[in-house]
Formats: C-alpha cells, sequence, structure tokens
C-alpha cells in the first residue's frame, strides 16, 4: 500500500511540474510581448519629442516672408454649450452641397518657360 501512494504522489507531482512548466511558458511569452511594446513604446515617444523639437524650432523661426497671423488665423479652444450645439445641427442640414468645380490641367513648365510668361 505505500508503494501505491508513492507513485500517486509522484504522479501528481508530476502533474504539478507540468503545469508550472506550462505557466512559466506562458508568463515569458507575456514578459517578451510586454518588452517589444515597451520598446515601441519607446521609439514612439521620441518620434513625437523629435516632433516636438522640430515645431518649436519652426514657431520660433517663422520665415519672415510669411505674413503674420491674423485675428481670424489665431485657434482658440472653445467649449460650446448644449444650446449651441443643438442650434448649429440644424443650419447644417439647411446646407446645400458645394459644387464641384473643374480644374483645367496644363502642360508642365520648366523654370526657364516660366520666366518666359507675361
Amino acid at each position: 500500500g505505500e508503494d501505491n501512494s508513492l507513485k500517486a504522489l509522484l504522479h501528481k507531482i508530476g502533474k504539478d511540474m507540468f503545469l508550472l512548466n506550462d505557466l512559466l511558458d506562458k508568463m515569458e511569452t507575456e514578459v517578451n510581448q510586454q518588452e517589444k511594446k515597451k520598446h515601441l513604446l519607446k521609439e514612439l515617444q521620441q518620434a513625437a519629442e523629435r516632433d516636438l523639437k522640430e515645431a518649436e524650432h519652426l514657431l520660433e523661426h517663422i520665415p519672415s516672408y510669411l505674413p503674420k497671423p491674423t485675428q481670424e488665423c489665431v485657434a482658440v479652444p472653445t467649449v460650446k454649450r448644449e444650446e449651441q450645439t443643438k442650434e448649429a445641427e440644424p443650419e447644417a442640414a439647411k446646407k446645400p452641397a458645394k459644387k464641384e468645380r473643374v480644374i483645367k490641367e496644363i502642360a508642365l513648365l520648366t523654370a526657364e518657360e516660366f520666366k518666359g510668361v507675361p
């Protein structure tokens, strides 16, 4: 009888080891996926920081030949109240559809040919 109980115990331990090994494999897969995500997020953060630096540089060094922004061009975030939103919806439905404009195509001009145009 003692031999049978040892076999049962060994069998249970073997089963538990198999389950633990499976869990470890799943955890390793999850850790690898997390590391990949971390790497991708780090790349995304670096790209965002580069874009931010470029935007700040452009803002600080606006070319003089570009026109200065007017009051109408300045973007101001606005918070619409429910009343304003409800009033705007019927107006949107009343707007007629824009007609499609046909743009004529012309032959490609070189810089020298362009200089000769009056």
